[in-house]
């Protein structure tokens, strides 16, 4: 392992990967698409949902030094639905979201990290039975990893995976129920001004 450390502390200190891009920096506007799984576990019970949609989100970003962009999203992850005790379980999740990307130039290439937290809705209910329903929000830690393409100075395509852990209570004992999260792995095109 420590064979292969200084190499790669080498190369991300070499004069090319420190040169600063003044084309890289600005405001940039998006969207993507992709593929969102919603997992919600109760400690309780066998009642544990998962079940994935379509999700799409906008993206609303400023890169403000080559490695440090600062981005706005707002998420819809679809209407997940699971089959409970023989009851179909649907629930819809969106986000609002601020977040710090770390992000590493290659070239045409960048690869980015996500840090942030998340307003997140939840509304659940219960197909065809009246009163089934509940919703909640809060606001959650948000993680993600990505890579993103740039085949012109305005232009990037990036796939990425975001992840948002749910601290929802299911049963209103005032203790999270376990792992609960919701995330998307998504193809998206942003452009930059």
């Amino acid at each position: 392992m420590r064979r292969f450390l200084l190499p790669l502390v080498l190369l991300a200190a070499s004069p090319a990967a420190m040169a600063m891009d003044p084309s890289l920096r600005g405001w940039y506007i998006g969207g993507g698409i992709g593929q969102a799984t919603v997992e919600l576990e109760d400690n309780d019970s066998l009642a544990d949902f998962d079940g994935d949609d379509t999700g799409y989100k906008f993206i609303f970003g400023y890169r403000i030094i080559d490695w440090v962009a600062v981005e706005l999203n707002y998420a819809q992850y679809g209407e997940a639905q699971d089959e409970i005790f023989g009851f179909t379980v649907e629930n819809e999740f969106t986000a609002l979201s601020l977040s710090a990307l770390g992000m590493l130039p290659l070239g045409n290439f960048d690869l980015f990290g996500r840090l942030g937290v998340a307003n997140v809705e939840g509304d659940f209910r219960i197909v065809n039975l009246p009163g089934g329903a509940d919703s909640d929000d809060n606001i959650e830690p948000m993680f993600g990893v990505g890579v993103q393409y740039r085949p012109t100075p305005h232009l990037g395509i990036r796939v990425e995976y975001e992840l948002i852990q749910l601290g929802f209570d299911d049963d209103d004992d005032d203790e999270r129920d376990g792992d609960d999260w919701v995330d998307m792995v998504s193809l998206g095109v942003t452009y930059k001004f």
